[in-house]
Formats: structure tokens, C-alpha cells, sequence
């Protein structure tokens, strides 16, 4: 497929606002920060918001109280709105910080318990008892990105198949329904290193083909890698996990390349076209 710049292929002149969906409190970094660069100074605004940035939900125990019930191995998320804080500012990027809690932490409204009981569970289809949560989540999107002018929708694709991943993307589909114009982004670092994820082999094709897409074009966006690397270095709890340490992010970033230079990559897709063959 052709690979074209996104900074020729987007009318940003015609835009008013780019809305960035990140899951957690990286994602907007780790895959759009050289967006976030490019559209520095530009006329179209940039909105980064951030979904699942909650407390853990507080259970109310048997005497009363409320307790609030970390899930072992799992950042503070207190400590990760810090960071996310710390970096949205050094990309003088604006930003919002949705209460909905991490899949980890999202409880069934019919039973009450875990929906995802342990932590390998996150990496699969959204489940029915987060039905209610996928829903509550398009209504609140809605209000922050629709009729608001032309907005451009950035949204992760769910490469790694992350369950808060697929969610946004979904509900982003919704969205551009409504009229937003969208754009899939490769999500980082899952797309170079799957073994951070399920383990499982997958790729932008494969999870266009999961939310029923296929591509229309594959945009390209050269970054700075040590600019964007200094912005992913924020994110001091999750470097660890996801890359080992500072080399190693550069190593990542290094590893996603267009025409030997550090890029992301974005896509304009649209719905998959039955075939002769699926109509007989």
C-alpha cells in the first residue's frame, strides 16, 4: 500500500480541533507525540483526552466503610495523572482526564466482581458486563467531540488487542458516524513489540479487520526521536514495563521507521465492502 505524508494529506486549514483519544495516561505520548509536535503553533487546536485515569472504585465493605482496592503489580493512578500532567505540559498540549476506571478495575453491574479477573484477561473482546461502560463512554465522548466544528478524531486501533483499546476505538467509530473525520493511530510500542502485550502476532491489517475496516490510505509522520523520547521519558512508572529503560525507548522508536527515519503512523479507513464472493 502507499505510504503518503500526513501533513499534506489532512486539510488542516478546514480543521478546527484535533481530538487525540488516549486509553491510559501514555498512549497519547507513546503514539501521537510527534503529532502532538507538528501541531504545535498550528491553527487547529489539539485536545488530548485521556479515558481511563480513575481511582479504583471503592468497595463498600462490611462494616460501612469504603475501601479502595489497589490490584497487585499496577501503578497508583494518582502517580500516573502526575505524569500524564507533567508531559501534556511539556507538549503545551491541552488535555482532559476522564474518571472511567482501567479495565482491571471495572466491576460487572450484575455481580459486582471483576469483569476482567486477572491481569492477562485485559488483552481480549470487550465482555458483556462492560456493555453499560462502552455505552456511558460514547455519551460522554459525544458531548466533548461533536458539534463543536470540524473536529479530526485520532484514535488507537487496537493493535495488541488491549480491551481499553478496542473500547476507544469502537466508540470512536460511533463518533465518526456523527460526523467527526477519522484516523486510526498504530498503537506504540505494541505494534513493535507485541511481547509486552498477549504475545499474540497482530498488525494494523489485522485490527482494521476486527473493528470491520479496511484501509484506505497509510499516513506518515517523521519524528524528532529524542524529542519524543524525552516526552515519553514522563512517564517514569511505565518505562520499566514497557521498555526496560531509557535505551530502550529510543530502540523503539528507532524500530518504527518510514524511509529510515523514526515515524508514526496513521490511517483513513473505511467500512470492509462485501465481496462477489461474501454475496453469494
Amino acid at each position: 500500500m502507499r505510504t503518503t505524508s500526513l501533513t499534506t494529506a489532512v486539510p488542516w486549514d478546514d480543521i478546527e480541533r484535533v481530538v487525540i483519544l488516549s486509553p491510559h495516561m501514555d498512549d497519547g505520548a507513546l503514539s501521537c507525540g510527534g503529532l502532538l509536535n507538528f501541531l504545535t503553533g498550528r491553527q487547529a487546536s489539539c485536545l488530548v483526552i485521556t479515558i481511563y485515569c480513575g481511582n479504583p472504585p471503592a468497595i463498600k465493605s462490611s462494616d460501612g466503610t469504603l475501601r479502595s482496592f489497589q490490584r497487585k503489580g499496577h501503578v497508583n493512578p494518582r502517580l500516573r495523572r502526575r505524569e500524564d500532567v507533567a508531559a501534556m505540559h511539556s507538549a503545551d498540549a491541552d488535555f482532559v482526564h476522564l474518571s472511567f476506571p482501567d479495565g482491571i478495575y471495572r466491576r460487572s453491574p450484575l455481580t459486582n466482581q471483576f469483569i476482567y479477573r486477572h491481569a492477562r484477561e485485559k488483552w481480549t473482546a470487550p465482555r458483556v458486563d462492560d456493555l453499560a461502560h462502552v455505552e456511558e463512554l460514547y455519551l460522554v465522548l459525544q458531548r466533548l467531540c461533536i458539534n463543536l466544528g470540524r473536529i479530526l478524531l485520532v484514535s488507537p486501533m487496537g493493535i495488541g488487542q488491549h480491551v481499553d483499546h478496542t473500547i476507544v476505538a469502537r466508540v470512536a467509530l460511533r463518533l465518526a458516524e456523527q460526523g467527526a473525520a477519522l484516523l486510526f493511530y498504530e498503537d506504540f510500542p505494541y505494534v513493535v513489540n507485541q511481547a509486552i502485550g498477549s504475545g499474540a502476532q497482530d498488525d494494523p491489517l489485522q485490527a482494521l479487520q476486527r473493528l470491520g475496516r479496511e484501509p484506505v490510505s497509510r499516513l506518515v509522520l517523521p519524528v524528532d526521536a529524542n524529542a519524543k523520547a524525552a516526552l515519553i521519558g514522563h512517564y517514569h512508572s511505565q518505562i520499566p514495563a514497557l521498555f526496560g529503560d531509557d535505551p530502550g525507548v529510543l530502540a523503539a522508536l528507532h524500530a518504527s521507521q518510514h524511509q529510515g527515519k523514526p515515524s508514526e503512523f496513521y490511517w483513513k479507513t473505511r467500512e470492509i465492502r462485501p465481496t462477489l464472493e461474501d454475496t453469494k
